[in-house]
């Protein structure tokens, strides 16, 4: 069964909507964005948040020892790059911390997997060259049929736009371990919406 990750938590409103629903993971934006929270209140978060479930710091071109901090702080359990990371910017962060890595790719076209790092997963994201990742904005998931072997043997989560209206589809089409949501599940307010959590939830603990 694919398996869910509620992103771009904000408040303890929010986290109410994960302990109830439970998704299987939630994530916290540390990088600059408009979901952006600081450290106190992500570990105000993490402390209110069912502790059984595993909170991923999304960063971006981040020091790797602000990295090791909010992990050796129990803040985080897995860590998620959004930025240029390469090769020995994974090295060195595996050298600090032993949290999982999810390396997360903006996919414009097939060339865009033509990436092989060290990471424990890849995130697959729209291209947009205003944001690093939580647009709202879909791509065309045909092109993961395009990934190369080093990819298909590793976790896969799915990012993108995704909502209650194409989260079916989605998911029959490329066939992801995880999916991502942020946009898809927040009200006009930028909060996260229960009813349209709630729905996710329902879609995919449908899908075998």
């Amino acid at each position: 069964m694919t398996k869910l990750k509620f992103c771009g938590l904000k408040n303890l409103d929010d986290v109410a909507i994960c302990n109830e629903l439970k998704p299987d993971y939630v994530g916290f934006i540390l990088a600059e964005s408009k979901r952006r929270i600081d450290q106190d209140t992500a570990q105000e978060l993490r402390q209110a948040l069912d502790p059984d479930i595993p909170c991923v710091g999304v960063f971006v071109n981040e020091e790797p020892e602000t990295i090791q901090a909010y992990v050796d702080a129990g803040i985080i359990q897995v860590v998620q790059l959004h930025g240029d990371e390469d090769r020995a910017y994974i090295d060195k962060l595996r050298q600090l911390c032993q949290a999982p890595i999810i390396k997360a790719l903006a996919i414009k076209d097939k060339d865009s997997f033509q990436v092989d790092l060290p990471c424990d997963a890849y995130l697959y994201d729209a291209y947009n060259k205003h944001v690093r990742g939580g647009s709202g904005q879909a791509f065309n998931w045909d092109l993961i049929s395009a990934r190369p072997d080093k990819h298909r043997a590793k976790t896969f989560f799915l990012a993108g736009g995704l909502n209650a209206s194409n989260l079916a589809e989605a998911i029959r089409t490329t066939q992801p371990e995880v999916v991502d949501i942020s946009s898809g599940i927040e009200g006009a307010d930028g909060h996260k919406d229960y009813d349209k959590a709630k729905a996710v939830c329902q879609i995919v603990r449908s899908i075998p």
